[in-house]
């Protein structure tokens, strides 16, 4: 099951860049982190679920692979 939740991608786009061009943006890494959240909050592209003391808990499996040594 894969749910799109397209309000969280919005923003400024790039269009026409050529190919072999390099755009810039010292705010990349705060506004991925943004939505990253926004996805979260919707409950959107979750792909795994943990669980525990009972409590399932739905996850990104490449946020987890990102933030962690053990997966």
């Amino acid at each position: 099951h894969l749910s799109v939740c397209p309000n969280s991608m919005s923003g400024p786009k790039t269009a026409g860049a050529d190919a072999g061009s390099v755009v810039s943006d010292p705010q990349h890494s705060q506004k991925l982190l943004r939505v990253l959240q926004s996805l979260r909050q919707e409950d959107c592209f979750q792909d795994a679920v943990l669980v525990l003391e009972g409590e399932q808990i739905p996850v990104q499996k490449n946020i987890l692979a990102a933030a962690s040594p053990y997966i």
